[in-house]
């Protein structure tokens, strides 16, 4: 007999449960159709935009998405195992639509996960200008989620089940994008020249002539003949990491000058030289919201500086100084005939003159 006692004891325990869980769902589903319907509604909005586009390739920038709805049903709502809020965006998918063609989206939609109310969650987009000037274009961030409408129960009367009714939501938000120049990197000076079978020094001037800083801006260079080395591959030898040139902040209309050390070929041709090099920097400035979704947009650009390889300087020297003392002796020379020639007065001598006889007076 100890068999159906303990059977029937545990489907009175279940139907405990179960009545007490029930209870819970008709009430919440009594309260959520009770209240008004925008209450217990999602309200998606951005709260703010991180990056821009710039003309000089694809960029980068971020989404943030706030869940404007109120907290009351999840105050409501003790058992937040549950987790029936109706304010609550489940399975967001945030897709960015361009509506002028110069503005090309690159990414498709991003998932931006469940956004109960007061929640935020980033999203992000890559997109690209294509003869984009400066200046605002018109874009949309469209969004489908879903969300909880309703529990309801089964007509059975022993054990029912709970359904969970959910409804598709979709809208678009307004998002104006912003094209902007962008730093434009240039090399307008190299200063130095590279000597064969020499370690020279090199000061090259980098210029920032767009309108956005570049930040943590590297100048890096990669050997290719005539030069054998270049870089840091001279100055840190022992050490196993590069000891890259230090880090430099380029403000728009601003130049900076780096340091860079080449060793030439003993053999090298005499005249210009390409040397491959490489300048990387960061697009926006750490903020606090950049800490949370990144330090900003990276960008590598590959130039080439053109390097003047010429020979030792000390020969000429020499013949600069040779040529000093000939030019000292040539003016010398002429000083001395201009002395002579103010001398005889008109610049002719009496050399050669011939002169009258002389009258004798016989006495």
């Amino acid at each position: 007999m100890k068999g159906p006692v303990t059977v029937s004891i545990s489907r009175i325990i279940s139907a405990v449960i179960l009545f007490f869980f029930l209870l819970a769902a008709v009430s919440f589903s009594y309260s959520v159709s009770a209240e008004d319907e925008e209450d217990g509604r999602p309200d998606l909005d951005i709260s703010s935009v991180n990056g821009r586009l710039d003309t000089n390739g694809p960029s980068t920038f971020y989404v943030l998405l706030h869940n404007n709805a109120t907290g009351q049903a999840t105050e409501r709502q003790e058992p937040q195992e549950v987790d029936l809020d109706p304010a609550r965006a489940r399975g967001i998918t945030a897709e960015l639509v361009s509506d002028d063609e110069k503005v090309r989206v690159l990414s498709g939609p991003q998932m931006a996960g469940s956004l109960g109310p007061g929640e935020n969650a980033t999203v992000e987009f890559m997109a690209l200008a294509e003869g984009a000037e400066v200046g605002i274009y018109p874009a949309r961030l469209r969004l489908s989620y879903s969300r909880l409408e309703r529990v309801s129960t089964s007509s059975e009367d022993i054990a029912p089940d709970i359904i969970f009714v959910y409804g598709d939501l979709s809208e678009e938000l307004p998002l104006p994008v912003k094209v902007v120049l962008g730093p434009k990197i240039m090399i307008p000076e190299i200063k130095g020249a590279a000597r064969p079978g020499e370690a020279t020094e090199l000061e090259v001037v980098v210029a920032n002539e767009g309108d956005e800083a570049a930040i943590d801006l590297r100048l890096e260079a990669r050997v290719n003949p005539p030069f054998l080395r270049a870089g840091d591959e001279l100055g840190n030898e022992s050490d196993e990491k590069p000891n890259y040139e230090d880090l430099k902040d380029l403000e728009a209309g601003s130049a900076a000058s780096f340091d860079l050390m080449v060793l030439t070929e003993g053999n090298a041709t005499l005249g210009y030289s390409p040397l491959p090099c490489s300048i990387s920097y960061r697009i926006s400035p750490p903020g606090q919201d950049m800490d949370q979704i990144g330090k900003g947009s990276e960008r590598r650009e590959d130039i080439a500086l053109l390097v003047m390889v010429e020979e030792d300087s000390h020969l000429g020297a020499w013949m600069l100084f040779f040529a000093g003392i000939l030019i000292i002796l040539i003016l010398a020379v002429a000083y001395i005939y201009y002395r002579n020639f103010k001398r005889n007065g008109s610049g002719r001598s009496g050399f050669g003159k011939k002169r009258k006889p002389s009258k004798i007076l016989l006495g």
